[in-house]
């Protein structure tokens, strides 16, 4: 990044003060999340049900964190089993 691209992130950062450790905790917890839902789809479709018993994290948190990862294309919803739907990566994810 050049120093004049620097300037404004700096002057943030200087009146905004420092991130918050809970904020960085947040952040790190979400990327762990999400990195187990990708390596159990990496197996191939699950529902977040399955999901969620092959990670331990709560269904609710699978399913929040897979609508987020739907939204931006990273999984797509395919059939339905057993009531529910099954997701998959997509083939951006993959690679």
């Amino acid at each position: 990044m050049s120093t004049k691209a620097r300037k404004p992130l700096d002057d943030l950062r200087q009146r905004r003060g420092p991130v918050p450790d809970e904020l960085r905790e947040r952040v790190k917890e979400h990327t762990r999340i999400q990195k187990a839902i990708t390596a159990a789809l990496s197996q191939g479709p699950r529902t977040a049900v399955e999901i969620a018993a092959a990670t331990g994290i709560p269904r609710e948190q699978v399913f929040w964190h897979l609508m987020a990862m739907r939204k931006y294309g990273e999984v797509a919803e395919g059939e339905e089993s057993d009531g529910y739907f099954q997701y998959a990566l997509t083939k951006k994810e993959q690679q």
